[in-house]
């Protein structure tokens, strides 16, 4: 797992044009809610940007790979004949492909934490609804990488779910635009529902314990998914 997690880490990191692609679409986001909010939604647009990063390494990143290393035979042999658990070899790529996410990460924790004026124990609630997301996105990526044997049908199938899921979900927006009858069931959502979730650690919302549920849940089914589809099945 160790030796996994270093290769990712280094292969993901050597490139600096690399590191700038894995983050122009959250912080174009960012640039553009603020330019034309005048300021105001640029806490919104940073929960946003943290949401997609988080989103973006299982759902894209992860299934992407995963549908590479079954075209890249050599690389997949060897993986496949390592005396490792797969759940082991797939959290080991998990983290590395997050790695390059993490300095991103930490820059707009510190700034929502920073204009928000966030405590610590806030600042590890913010973390611990991230890792949750983290663990739901990380199985859904490995089900598609998996389950779906195209490398072109995953890729567009992820992209259309992370677009969906970031973009039109009140991700980087406050649902409160949103019809009230559509709220609820929107914050059911795992990206909406860690949105409105840190949102609540700064202003006082009214269903952040359904949004903290949702994401519970869906951090648990999509494990009991992976786990029951046999994803992480010692052969």
């Amino acid at each position: 797992m160790i030796s996994m997690l270093e290769y990712y880490a280094r292969a993901l990191t050597k490139n600096r044009s690399s590191l700038l692609s894995f983050a122009i679409q959250p912080l174009s986001f960012i640039f553009l809610l603020t330019v034309i909010s005048g300021g105001r939604l640029l806490p919104n647009a940073l929960i946003g940007a943290m949401v997609s990063f988080i989103a973006g390494v299982g759902i894209t990143d992860l299934a992407i790979e995963l549908a590479g290393l079954k075209t890249r035979s050599k690389f997949y042999d060897i993986l496949i004949t390592l005396p490792v658990h797969p759940l082991k070899l797939g959290l080991g790529i998990s983290i590395g492909m997050s790695l390059p996410a993490l300095p991103y990460l930490v820059l707009l924790v510190l700034s929502l934490a920073y204009l928000e004026g966030l405590s610590f124990p806030k600042v590890l609630s913010l973390l611990a609804a991230l890792a949750l997301l983290w663990l739901w996105s990380v199985f859904v990526g490995l089900y598609l990488g998996v389950k779906l044997k195209e490398p072109i049908v995953i890729m567009r199938a992820s992209n259309i779910a992370l677009t969906l899921l970031t973009v039109f979900l009140p991700v980087y927006y406050p649902v409160e635009v949103l019809p009230s009858v559509l709220q609820k069931p929107l914050l059911l959502l795992p990206t909406s529902a860690s949105a409105y979730l840190i949102r609540s650690l700064y202003e006082p919302l009214p269903y952040w314990n359904l949004s903290l549920v949702a994401l519970l849940t869906w951090a648990v089914l999509s494990g009991m998914l992976a786990f029951r589809e046999g994803i992480f099945r010692e052969e």
